[in-house]
């Protein structure tokens, strides 16, 4: 079992990604309003609606009982007060054995791969604006520092993500990732997903290295936690 170093109660070399900092108009925060929401929604909607994974709905939005859930913080890309990208973060652990987005389908695998006494951090629905011009892989590498945010505050053995077979290569050749599954079907998503983990304290320091822009400082702790924003360097 492990215990969590903070208080955040809410919740080969690879080229590094485009800085995406505040300078530049960037802005990524656990969202906290009933517009952020709305942004969110819909902003999931489009992405997931672009790639086929969903179907029409006259709300035009996206959203499941995860999103309530009290071990789940939700995070907001945005540049100029326009969005541009949103993930979610999820934690659970022996002593908080709080229900996974991946457990619906990868309850097993997470039992025998991870183990109960494991303190996991979950990262779902990372999606980027499909209309986005630049390249939407760097919007991904921004939002991918709020889990790891997540896994230092908790100080985590283990950060998953449930991928499209297309998805494979990017999360193993970047992330280090390993293949926890075989595919199966998710969330009532069209395309089926495999679960892949990351094991945190592990191959953090080595993943902080190859790109420092997913570096995780104490100081980004406090900030996040008084503020409810996600520091992005220079």
């Amino acid at each position: 079992m492990t215990t969590p170093r903070s208080s955040l109660t809410a919740f080969g070399p690879v080229a590094s990604p485009v800085s995406l900092s505040r300078a530049q108009g960037f802005d990524l925060r656990r969202i906290s309003s009933r517009e952020d929401w709305s942004s969110v929604r819909r902003l999931r909607f489009d992405a997931l609606r672009s790639r086929g994974e969903i179907a029409e709905n006259a709300e035009r939005f996206h959203g499941d009982r995860y999103d309530a859930a009290l071990n789940t913080n939700t995070f907001l890309l945005s540049r100029h007060g326009r969005a541009l990208g949103t993930a979610r973060s999820s934690v659970s652990c022996a002593t908080r054995r709080w229900p996974l987005p991946a457990m619906d389908a990868f309850g097993h695998e997470i039992r025998s791969a991870l183990g109960l006494d494991s303190t996991i951090v979950e990262a779902s629905l990372a999606l980027v604006d499909p209309s986005i011009s630049s390249d939407p892989k760097n919007a991904l590498f921004c939002l991918f520092k709020a889990p790891m945010l997540h896994c230092a505050a908790e100080n985590a053995d283990w950060l998953i993500v449930a991928v499209r077979d297309s998805q494979i290569g990017f999360y193993r050749r970047i992330f280090n990732m390993e293949i926890l599954s075989g595919a199966e079907s998710y969330l009532g998503m069209a395309w089926p997903r495999v679960l892949m983990g990351f094991a945190y304290r592990d191959q953090a320091p080595l993943l902080f290295k190859r790109i420092p822009a997913l570096a995780v400082s104490d100081a980004d702790e406090r900030e996040f936690s008084e503020t409810g924003i996600v520091s992005l360097h220079p």
